[in-house]
């Protein structure tokens, strides 16, 4: 995804937060053809955000979860 569409789905409310964050909170796009197309992938945002491990806790972690499960599909 771009760099506008992993800014959402990572929450954050603006571009440039997330581009400031990329490299540290989240992983570095992959590069495409060429240096100017660049993506991020969805595994690759999840496991900086650690969703796997979301999934499988319990109480108030694995709600939220869900909530964010529901979310998407209805998106």
């Amino acid at each position: 995804m771009m760099a506008d569409m992993a800014a959402g789905y990572c929450g954050e409310k603006h571009v440039e937060d997330f581009l400031d964050r990329v490299g540290t909170v989240y992983p570095n796009p992959r590069e495409v053809d060429t240096t100017r197309r660049k993506f991020w992938y969805r595994d690759d945002l999840d496991r900086a955000m650690n969703i796997s491990a979301v999934e499988t806790a319990s109480g108030i972690g694995a709600k939220f979860a869900e909530r964010l499960r529901e979310r998407r599909k209805g998106s």
